[in-house]
């Protein structure tokens, strides 16, 4: 708890330029928020500082001119308000949580063109509620605070705040020192507050920041919350063996397990044992708190110079002076530049990409990804909006609650035939064969150390060091919750976390994506009954299906396309082509439908368990330090669970096919083909088959997003074919797809599919140029790993298909990549590329097509799949009429220079 609030307000005059400085006046001064006056951003600057949040509002028009900004530390409690944009204010507005409630804080900039009238400052001070601190550049001049004289907005300003009962804070001396010298210093920048008493506030004049105006600094005694830091139960300090001594200590292994009641106090009895454990045998870390001053002293005395200069030029007005205050704020400015890039090449010289340094190469490449943006007010059904961090949980789990619910019904004779059967008795089965310590064990290595835990906190490390004893309890509770066909309620809680969607609003709540938290033990649980459902897979899931299988990888599945346009092509045929969006595919499994799938194609042994694992699940959605309140999930495959894409696999097995279509579908990606030498005849047989699924679709609540499925016409022929309808919807006609990360254009030339990794490989340099650039200090060998591991797997996917395009589009890829080995390691332009390469020890674009091909076809002959198998060796397609490379061609292709 912040027990002094340092608030300062600064009209940057172009904040963007000015960052450094800020950040050393941010830490010097120890400042707690900044309210920033003219920050001249636009919807595309990209501006962050280290350790602060920073909320703006932009003018209106969209220009870079005007705005304000809040930059508030970020270990402080608070939320943002909405914008207020208008042309003649613009204000940034968040609130924080103290003891007294809740205090707005606010920050204002007023352009000095416009007339501002009182009702015009009513309706903003309307905005910041009834405790409230407002500071920026109002351009408003009145002997009341402190300025010259008095103006018309200042008669105005100065009645709104008689009216409203509020209060001003100056500290009387100009904060405006323009340079014309026919204009005179006055007073501009100072504070607004309401219902704050006088005795807990205090100001500070400072000359440290460069713009025409000077900061200043409003100290306000209020006990401020700050943000709860999440912290796991155990740290580096952790001493495992007195860890697994207190879990052989104090488990009791004679316990009864007869009931599902038992089995829910044995959950809890394991939960808590394991928490006790953890906290016994850790020391728990001081909290950190950054030292005064984190700059040295030589850059402090700089600082305290520029500060003695404006303050001569200040008190003489000399055009002398103003000019060696310039040349010390430059000096310093650059001088900072100096120090944060040493500093930076120092940190670079360090980085490896090994375990000795903690993997920091790899932590230093995840930093390319931009900060997450605050996420401002959500609105709700109601029309108001969420701006609290509860309230904004409140929102989302609402949301979720709407999401987690089936489709209606479209069948209700079907409806009751699944519920009659789901009613039947079981057959007669063998009971679920019990596990035994060494699959534990072989399991919990299995588990990825840096997966988030569930609400239980109890991640895959506490599981990995119990002791024998405590694996003998997990097998005993294991083996009771297969006797009973029992899944226990605790291990059904998914702890909610929502993540923004690219390019959605971010005041939308369906404009983020749900990202659930299960208990580790209880995925643990999962795979010991999956292990048990995966000898049955393979006679219920298709041959069409590739998602969520062993060996089968996307290129395979978009191979068999390829395979199929290509004997179009080569038989002058039309390929009527559509690609299906299924809608919240995962989310909306209908349960009684799923568990009656269940029930008819797995032994009925299954049944029970599977029952009780998909039924009566619930969530909780965590913003920040928030928690919403539980609610239940009546529809859908758990979400970040192990069993849930197998469930989902089994509750489409029964997807209709028929010999005169070709259907491809990976998880729920689906893609259906119809072939034929008449482009109606083509689109015909696709719309009756299309009329099936669809019905099959209405029969088991699935529904497809008309608008977001494609139509293609593969052909080299000029005619298209008609068009489909889902739904008494014509689904739209494109000359390119997307399908499962590749591109595929109507004529198969993957020109489409080159361009767009071409343009995301471009974007991704310039994220990284900080890290493999001319002037970095990364080890050479540590920069040839980024790209080999960062930016060639961009483009090396799908090199086994793609690596049929033509010469002419190849080369955009091997431009590419001697572009960047050049740019990396600085290599001047008279130096062939074909020795870069040599030297470099990196193949060419062409060299990987081969190696890749390569180790395709290899994969293909031993393939499981007998749709895949097909595709290799005499079943793949050879081109005798067209001049065009096949997938077989491509081990050769290059092996003879160009």
């Amino acid at each position: 708890m912040i027990h002094n609030l340092r608030i300062a307000t600064w009209n940057a005059n172009g904040l963007t330029e000015r960052r450094q400085e800020l950040e050393v006046f941010l830490k010097t001064e120890r400042i707690d928020v900044a309210l920033i006056s003219e920050t001249r951003f636009s919807d595309k600057t990209y501006f962050q500082l280290k350790n602060y949040t920073i909320h703006t509002t932009n003018h209106p028009s969209g220009n870079t001119h005007g705005g304000a900004a809040v930059i508030i530390k970020e270990n402080i409690k608070h939320y943002v308000l909405n914008e207020y944009k208008t042309e003649k204010i613009q204000a940034t507005s968040v609130r924080v949580q103290n003891k007294h409630g809740e205090t707005t804080l606010s920050a204002i900039y007023c352009p000095p063109r416009h007339i501002i009238s009182t009702d015009d400052f009513k309706m903003f001070f309307s905005t910041l509620d009834n405790r409230f601190v407002c500071g920026g550049d109002w351009n408003a001049k009145h002997c009341y605070w402190g300025s010259r004289l008095t103006l018309p907005r200042g008669r105005q300003l100065y009645k709104t705040v008689t009216d409203l009962d509020l209060s001003c804070m100056s500290h009387g001396e100009p904060t405006y020192w323009p340079t014309d010298r026919n204009k005179k210093p006055d007073l501009l920048d100072f504070f607004i507050l309401k219902n704050i008493p006088r005795t807990h506030l205090s100001i500070e004049t400072c000359t440290d920041l460069s713009s025409d105006h000077t900061p200043v600094i409003l100290n306000v005694s209020a006990r401020v919350i700050l943000t709860e830091i999440p912290t796991r139960i155990y740290n580096r300090s952790t001493n495992w063996d007195k860890y697994g001594q207190y879990i052989t200590n104090n488990l009791n292994l004679n316990i009864s397990l007869k009931t599902p009641d038992e089995v829910e106090e044995t959950v809890e009895y394991l939960n808590r044992l394991i928490h006790n454990a953890a906290h016994d045998s850790t020391v728990k870390n001081k909290r950190y708190t950054q030292p005064l001053h984190q700059y040295p002293k030589f850059l402090r005395d700089k600082i305290a110079t520029r500060r003695n200069l404006r303050k001569v030029w200040h008190n003489t007005g000399y055009p002398s002076d103003k000019t060696a205050f310039n040349n010390a704020s430059q000096e310093l400015k650059h001088l900072i530049k100096a120090m944060n890039d040493e500093h930076l090449q120092s940190y670079l010289r360090e980085l490896k990409p090994n375990s000795d340094s903690n993997y920091s190469l790899w932590k230093a490449t995840s930093k390319i990804k931009k900060p997450t943006a605050p996420v401002p007010p959500i609105k709700m059904p109601t029309g108001k909006w969420a701006r609290s961090d509860s309230e904004k949980a409140s929102v989302y789990a609402e949301h979720l609650r709407t999401v987690f619910e089936p489709f209606p019904s479209q069948n209700a004779e079907h409806d009751q035939e699944v519920t009659k059967y789901l009613h039947s008795p079981l057959q007669m089965c063998l009971p679920l064969k019990s596990t035994c310590p060494r699959e534990i064990i072989s399991e919990i290595k299995n588990l990825k150390d840096k997966k988030a835990p569930g609400y239980d906190e109890i991640d895959a490390t506490l599981l990995k060091q119990l002791p024998k004893k405590g694996i003998m309890l997990v097998v005993i509770l294991f083996n009771a919750c297969l006797r009973l066909q029992y899944y226990p309620s605790q291990w059904k809680i998914a702890q909610v976390v929502m993540v923004p969607k690219a390019g959605k609003p971010p005041h939308e709540a369906d404009s983020y994506r749900p990202i659930s938290l299960l208990p580790v033990i209880g995925k643990l649980f999962e795979k010991i009954i999956l292990n048990r459902i995966k000898p049955h897979l393979q006679d219920i899931l298709p041959e069409h299906q590739f998602g969520f299988r062993e060996k089968h990888g996307t290129i395979e599945q978009v191979h068999r396309l390829v395979e199929v346009i290509n004997n179009t092509f080569e038989n002058k045929q039309y390929c009527s082509t559509i690609f299906l969006d299924i809608g919240q595919a995962f989310d909306k499994v209908w349960h009684d439908g799923l568990k009656y799938k269940i029930k008819k194609m797995l032994p009925h042994c299954f049944y029970g368990i599977m029952n009780s694992y998909v039924t009566k699940r619930s969530f909780e959605v965590r913003y920040k330090s928030e928690t919403s309140k539980m609610y239940a999930i009546n529809s859908g495959v758990p979400q970040g669970s192990i069993l849930g894409p197998i469930l989902y696999l089994i509750f489409t097995a029964d997807l209709p096919t028929n010999d005169k279509v070709v259907t491809a579908t990976y998880a729920d990606d689906t893609a259906i083909m119809s072939v034929n030498e008449n482009a109606q005849t083509a689109s015909q047989n696709l719309q009756e088959h299309l009329n099936n699924v669809e019905k099959w679709f209405n029969k088991w609540r699935i529904k497809a997003n008309q608008n977001k499925s494609k139509h293609i016409t593969f052909t080299l022929r000029r005619q298209t074919c008609p068009p489909i309808t889902l739904h008494n919807e014509t689904i739209p006609q494109a000359d390119d797809a997307k399908y499962l990360g590749m591109h595929l254009d109507r004529r198969l030339t993957w020109q489409k599919h080159i361009w767009t990794k071409r343009k995301q490989l471009d974007t991704k340099v310039r994220q990284l140029y900080w890290l493999i650039g001319p002037k970095s200090q990364l080890s050479s060998l540590s920069k040839m790993t980024i790209y080999k591991t960062v930016l060639k797997p961009i483009w090396t996917y799908g090199i086994q298909l793609w690596g049929t395009a033509s010469n002419s589009n190849i080369d955009i890829l091997e431009r590419f990549q001697s572009k960047t080995l050049r740019t990396m390691f600085n290599i001047p332009y008279n130096i062939r590329n074909k020795y870069i390469h040599m030297d470099l020890n990196i193949n060419t674009v062409k060299e990987e097509v081969t190696a890749y091909s390569i180790k395709y076809q290899k994969r293909l002959s031993i393939h499981t799949n007998n749709l895949a198998y097909k595709l290799g060796g005499t079943g793949g397609v050879h081109f005798s009429r067209l001049k065009r490379q096949s997938v077989l061609s491509l081990e050769t292709r290059f092996l003879i220079s160009d």
